[in-house]
């Protein structure tokens, strides 16, 4: 994976500073397998809690590689109750599979960034490179098998459990502290909401589980969006995914940490080429470039 170089030039003898030399556009390689499958990238985007990314009736162009935060695959009742199916991570693709229904839509759950990516060229990819369709097919896994795990969840398991589970869980894909005395703190980036129709109960019954662990000492409450875990193989035992928490985890894990070594476009720079060439400008970056359309 091709990197951005920390060297700065040096013209007669002098370090060149980014005011006295035209700024050079950054390159986001993508860590799916050893393919730079961003070539053919339209452009990135951020997105904002609850803004939507696909809807079932109206299926895009485009697959979405999920740089940061958050999306949830969600539906609605005859009676507008919301219901999360399942969620997706950093390092993840959405949108290539198409047999969802026009009442399933994806959303941003939490501020995210996002790389659109033309649809017919990804397949191309995926078709001629064994590696990325291999770290693709094991997504589709991973995804799944959270699928799974929830419906199962639903009917099995009580809120309590479903709730220790999410929180252990979340020890791999939020942001998680561990600390020297063996506990860790937790930063929840799902609001009350999502997680509650996630799990499916409400708001209320998600607060008064909180108080409950953290009155039997299995958390604490530093605010409603911090925890310190106080003991995580009992909280993982609570929500009965201690003997798959590591199958559960492993992927996304990975594709976090992968994701962390990434070298991110400055905000300073004009142009995210996303491997393109030099000089062509992205729909994100340039309002004329919004209705171009990659082949």
């Amino acid at each position: 994976m091709n990197q951005l170089s920390s060297v700065t030039p040096v013209a007669n003898g002098h370090a060149v500073t980014p005011s006295a030399r035209a700024p050079e556009p950054a390159r986001c390689s993508l860590p799916l397998g050893s393919a730079m499958i961003c070539g053919g990238a339209r452009n990135r985007e951020d997105r904002a809690p609850d803004s939507k990314v696909l809807t079932g009736c109206a299926p895009g162009q485009d697959v979405w590689f999920i740089r940061s935060g958050i999306l949830r695959l969600q539906r609605h009742a005859y009676d507008g109750h919301r219901q999360i199916l399942s969620l997706f991570f950093p390092g993840e693709i959405v949108g290539f599979d198409r047999q969802f229904g026009g009442e399933i839509s994806i959303e941003a759950a939490t501020q995210s960034s996002l790389c659109r990516i033309d649809r017919r060229m990804f397949q191309t990819l995926v078709d001629e490179d064994s590696t990325l369709r291999a770290d693709f097919f094991r997504q589709k896994q991973d995804q799944l098998e959270r699928l799974h795990w929830l419906t199962w969840s639903l009917a099995a398991l009580g809120p309590d459990e479903r709730l220790c589970a999410l929180l252990a869980l979340s020890t791999r894909i939020m942001p998680y502290q561990p600390l020297s005395d063996g506990t860790g703190v937790l930063s929840v980036q799902l609001p009350r909401k999502d997680i509650a129709d996630l799990l499916g109960t409400t708001v209320e019954s998600i607060s008064r589980i909180v108080h409950r662990l953290a009155g039997a000492r299995i958390i604490e409450i530093i605010d409603p969006a911090h925890f310190r875990l106080l003991d995580l193989p009992g909280l993982a035992a609570r929500g009965q995914i201690d003997s798959i928490f590591e199958k559960m985890t492993f992927g996304l894990a990975n594709r976090r940490s992968q994701l962390e070594h990434v070298a991110a476009p400055a905000a300073t720079d004009p142009v995210c080429l996303c491997g393109r060439q030099a000089g062509l400008l992205t729909p994100v970056n340039d309002r004329r470039a919004a209705s171009d359309i990659l082949v």
